[in-house]
């Protein structure tokens, strides 16, 4: 990971961002570029004070960046739709990594339409959405592998970064049963049920592991559960259980008019999330 691309908007969301950044771009010894988008859909005289106001927020926090956290630090500053200035000025470095800060949490809470899942949606790049106040590295980090180029890419990530060297790794599996229910349904002996369910769970331990492997994941934790509820459900109360502050989930690059669909387990885990979220798209190639 060379260079990282951390959006601002000024608020105390994007602070999450920004420590967070600063935090991996030393780990990392990465530079790191701030970038800001004005909204241009409204008067020129706003706007230029927006340019103004901004720009001088933008190169004091980079110094103080370079002088106190010792991190190379540079401003990028554009006007347009929040989102598509993010994404262009991530093309404009060719960045390895976008972090932005939480979405705001309001009633009747939606994520769709907001700019970090416009974003997510929109780039070919890693995002790292900053939810937790940063308070040092990571520690532990959980990956949800399900056996596709999706769980592949979010793996690679983990290893490319260097986060399967520097944390504790739990790659969680969440296994379908689907005789379960109809069994339960049946009346079956519980015994019975209980046979059918780990004899999934051996065959998906088995998988896992070989998945693993494959992948080039030397050491991790191995954690299996039958899928009995919603999978970011089941996502989210894994990373509560092994108390990881991280939660790496793939998630397929789609083109087309379906490419303004986000997954709906990766929807969900982002909107609920209280732990740091990296998302790690597959991209296809063009046929």
């Amino acid at each position: 990971m060379k260079r990282i691309l951390v959006a601002t908007d000024f608020s105390t969301r994007s602070d999450r961002a920004l420590r967070r950044a600063v935090l991996l771009a030393g780990k990392h010894g990465a530079s790191l570029s701030l970038a800001h988008v004005i909204d241009d859909d409204q008067p020129a005289h706003l706007v230029d004070r927006h340019q103004v106001a901004a720009s001088e927020l933008l190169t004091q926090t980079a110094s103080t960046m370079r002088e106190v956290d010792k991190i190379e630090a540079d401003v990028l500053l554009t006007t347009g739709e929040p989102f598509t200035g993010i994404l262009r000025s991530a093309d404009d470095i060719d960045a390895d990594l976008i972090i932005v800060g939480p979405h705001r949490r309001q009633f009747l809470d939606t994520f769709i339409g907001t700019t970090a899942e416009r974003t997510i949606r929109r780039t070919e790049r890693p995002v790292l959405m900053a939810n937790a106040v940063p308070s040092g590295p990571y520690e532990r980090t959980l990956i949800a592998v399900d056996f596709d180029d999706a769980s592949r890419c979010a793996v690679e990530a983990t290893i490319d970064f260097g986060i399967a060297e520097r944390t504790e790794v739990i790659a969680l599996n969440l296994f379908d049963a689907p005789a379960a229910g109809l069994m339960k349904r049946a009346s079956e002996l519980p015994d019975a049920v209980d046979h059918y369910l780990e004899t999934a769970k051996g065959q998906a331990s088995s998988e896992l592991q070989e998945f693993l492997r494959d992948a080039g994941v030397r050491s991790s934790k191995q954690v299996l559960k039958h899928i009995d509820g919603p999978v970011a459900c089941g996502i989210l109360a894994s990373a509560d259980d092994e108390q990881a502050d991280l939660i790496v989930l793939g998630t397929n690059q789609r083109k087309g008019l379906v490419r303004f669909l986000l997954g709906s387990v990766t929807q969900r885990v982002l909107l609920d999330a209280e732990r740091d979220v990296l998302v790690v798209p597959v991209v296809r190639e063009q046929g």
